[in-house]
């Protein structure tokens, strides 16, 4: 390991990526491990308290968090990209994000070796806004167990979502995406006219904007990271993809799911499966689909998601 400026860690173990041509996903300690019991501590005893705990402790791997498994599964990705062209520099870059002192962040490290997780770098931005920095990384992903950072890094136009500590149990590979459509990966401008007039009122804007991409005016939060995921795909047939993606909104198919498949193709994004919900809950359709994340801008949906064990994370639209 060598340090950089701005408490920046770079892991020597792992092959650097080039990030004007990787997708650089940036996650926070407490989304890629359960570090709940160590949080708690911190807002009970205070920073050093904790700081003693975690050097105490520095040789103790942490369980794995909400984001762990996503991770494993994008770095599968790499190794089947690689498998077959050992120069592509279009691959997954991650880097963990921290809050954390790097007196305290020794475990982190730690831990990422323990699992074998290519962590290309670690970030230790003590008592400042971490999510400064995202632009400069080139992140085009952001998760975080935080809803301020979140917040903050949707307000610099970078893709990222709310993680909630649970239990995970997803699949190894391939990596499954799921998305919800509005306000997710397309803009929330059908959202709007339902809520001022209606289900009636938004089925006949659909109807009129058909032949209009959604979002021409403004994208969806999640966007440039699909479009980031779908290059990605791209490298592979789709019988051979260790990727797979999934549209699972609340649109109904029959009435509004037309302009979002003509969005779709629009933008070139390869969707493996898309299901048109018609309002109904996701959570059996996303426990068939055992997807390693799932963005979504409902909390209800959420809460769906997660009582299928299904990793969840929320687009909060209202930051």
């Amino acid at each position: 390991m060598m340090a950089e400026p701005e408490s920046t860690v770079i892991n020597t173990d792992v092959k650097q990526k080039d990030p004007s041509e990787a997708l650089v996903i940036a996650v926070t300690t407490r989304a890629i491990f359960n570090l709940e019991e160590e949080h708690q501590l911190y807002l009970e005893k205070g920073k050093e308290e904790y700081v003693r705990h975690q050097q105490a402790n520095q040789d103790k791997p942490l369980p794995p968090g909400t984001a762990f498994a996503f991770i494993q599964a994008a770095q599968h990705v790499n190794e089947k990209i690689l498998e077959s062209n050992p120069a592509e520099k279009g691959l997954f870059d991650v880097l963990v994000l921290s809050n954390n002192s790097p007196e305290s962040g020794v475990r982190i490290i730690n831990s990422a070796k323990h699992y074998g997780l290519e962590i290309s770098k670690f970030c230790f931005v003590s008592d400042v806004d971490s999510t400064q920095y995202l632009k400069s990384h080139r992140v085009k992903l952001f998760l975080s167990a935080d809803r301020t950072d979140v917040c903050n890094a949707l307000q610099r136009g970078v893709s990222a979502a709310l993680i909630f500590q649970q239990e995970v149990q997803a699949p190894s590979t391939p990596l499954r995406v799921a998305f919800d459509g509005d306000a997710v990966l397309f803009s929330d401008e059908t959202d709007q006219v339902f809520r001022e007039q209606g289900l009636e009122g938004a089925m006949q804007y659909e109807r009129a904007m058909e032949a209009v991409p959604i979002g021409e005016v403004s994208k969806g939060p999640m966007k440039a990271f699909a479009m980031h995921l779908g290059k990605i795909r791209k490298k592979f047939s789709q019988e051979e993809s260790p990727i797979r993606t999934y549209l699972v909104t609340a649109r109904s198919g029959r009435d509004m799911g037309i302009r979002a498949i003509k969005t779709l193709r629009e933008w070139g994004l390869a969707i493996d499966e898309a299901f048109f919900m018609d309002g109904a809950p996701k959570g059996p359709i996303l426990a068939q689909i055992q997807p390693h994340i799932f963005f979504d801008d409902g909390l209800h949906n959420i809460q769906g998601a997660q009582d299928v064990g299904v990793p969840s994370a929320w687009v909060p639209s209202c930051c």
